[in-house]
């Protein structure tokens, strides 16, 4: 089938209107929830043949997270499609008008192959409660996980409901040649300036999940603060540590590199370094594949190993690693790392470190860390990030209440929650009156005049 021939069935499910009732819709959703705990070990198994990721991390990063975010929409999926009240201009009263949420239609949905189930089926989530049908591309990095979510899907739907595609990037590029009534792409910046300059050509909107150098700041303000915060600076670096460990620092929003006062660079540096090491032991996956594995390597040139370093081409393994010594202008710096090296800069003053995140793009997350609640706003204030976290790391993408997304280079749009079915939706109005009354001064007249009009009370000309 080709790539025109099953867009245009899913167009035509959507035109039969059989997408649009709650009870469709809550179909759906339970037959994904079914079909992702249904096949559990099959897809833990994937997963860690792909990355190497354990059971447990697995299990809480993807496979719950989605089966969650199916639940939660099926929770509050009668209130999100319930129209929404609105007053109507004098013009037209009496009246009633409502914003009704309404399908996009068909959508395309692209994932990345480091969370390569959470990241592509729970937008999907968001698509199905909006009442859309879709089309599915996983990455061709992860293809066992890839090949068991066409398995599954293809078990729990009709084509002309959901499908998926699988195939490398020549797959992509040939889904975005089509019209689609949305796209949403996770992914490299760089691509997601390519998938959104291809949906241009159909004036397609687009939902961009990218990336970004997400920076921690260690700040404590005076030196009583600072006293404070280098009490804590075990729980500060254990978090830290454990933000840039989830998946071998391949994590969109992983804490890209700490900027920290002068006078707790040594601190942090040392319990960074325990930190990371009170994990060893525990579930820890590999980098995706040689290419990447080798580009992350890379940087351990660019500074002093404090912790760390240790690597296994073979198994294409390399140890959580705290630089210190950094450049500014080293590729570490700049280039987004994904992957388990941790740069450290110190910095006389916050001023000086708040000039370096600005003279950046944009991140998905900026993390503050700091018992001073004026540093926290300052940060907060001084920075544009798509989400701002304090006090800790990742954290703050796991609430359904949360929208999640960036801004600028690491993307447009939110999702997660009912963020993601608005994503998937589009208002529209609908305003209702009778035929009586029918106020004559709205038709023309010769004697319609400015004065005449000006005339009139106030809340009869619209205000």
């Amino acid at each position: 089938m080709t790539f025109g021939t099953l867009i245009q069935q899913q167009r035509k499910h959507v035109a039969s209107g059989a997408c649009d009732p709650e009870a469709a819709r809550r179909d759906s959703l339970r037959r994904l929830l079914a079909a992702i705990e249904g096949n559990e070990r099959a897809l833990l198994d994937a997963l860690r043949d792909d990355l190497g990721k354990g059971e447990v991390e697995a299990f809480t990063s993807e496979v719950q997270m989605t089966a969650a975010e199916c639940r939660y929409a099926l929770k509050h999926l009668k209130s999100w499609m319930k129209p929404e009240r609105r007053a109507v201009p004098m013009l037209a009263r009496p009246g009633r008008a409502v914003v009704r949420r309404e399908p996009c239609g068909v959508a395309l949905i692209l994932g990345p192959w480091n969370y390569p189930l959470q990241l592509l089926l729970t937008p999907l989530v968001g698509a199905l409660a909006g009442g859309n049908t879709a089309v599915l591309k996983p990455s061709e990095l992860a293809p066992r996980t890839a090949e068991e979510i066409a398995r599954i899907i293809g078990t729990a739907f009709d084509p002309s409901e959901l499908a998926v595609v699988t195939g490398g990037p020549e797959a992509a590029v040939g889904l975005l040649e089509e019209r689609f009534d949305h796209v949403f792409f996770t992914g490299s910046t760089g691509t997601g300036r390519k998938v959104a300059a291809a949906a241009a050509r159909h004036l397609t909107p687009v939902t961009l999940e990218l990336g970004g150098k997400c920076p921690v700041l260690v700040f404590g303000g005076d030196e009583a603060g600072t006293a404070r915060l280098k009490d804590s600076m075990d729980v500060v670096a254990r978090r830290i540590a454990w933000g840039k460990h989830l998946n071998a620092g391949q994590t969109c929003v992983a804490p890209d590199h700490v900027l920290v006062d002068r006078r707790l660079h040594d601190p942090l540096v040392e319990a960074l370094g325990r930190a990371f090491k009170s994990f060893e032991g525990g579930e820890y996956g590999r980098l995706v594949n040689r290419r990447h594995f080798d580009r992350v390597l890379a940087f351990l040139g660019d500074g002093t190993i404090a912790s760390g370093g240790g690597s296994d081409p073979e198994r294409l393994h390399l140890e959580p690693t705290v630089l210190t010594g950094v450049s500014a202008e080293s590729p570490v710096m700049n280039d987004e790392i994904f992957g388990p090296v941790l740069p450290v800069m110190s910095f006389e003053s916050l001023d000086e470190a708040l000039a370096l995140v600005r003279s950046r793009p944009d991140p998905l997350a900026v993390y503050v860390f700091s018992k001073d609640e004026g540093v926290v706003e300052r940060v907060a204030a001084s920075t544009r990030s798509g989400g701002v976290c304090v006090n800790d790391t990742v954290v703050h993408i796991t609430g359904f209440e949360l929208p999640f997304g960036g801004v600028g280079d690491s993307g447009m749009g939110r999702y997660r929650g009912k963020s993601g079915f608005e994503t998937f939706t589009r208002e529209r109005v609908v305003l209702r009156r009778g035929l009586w009354p029918d106020l004559p001064f709205r038709y023309p007249s010769p004697k319609q005049t400015l004065a005449a009009l000006k005339k009139l009370p106030r809340f009869l000309r619209g205000g």
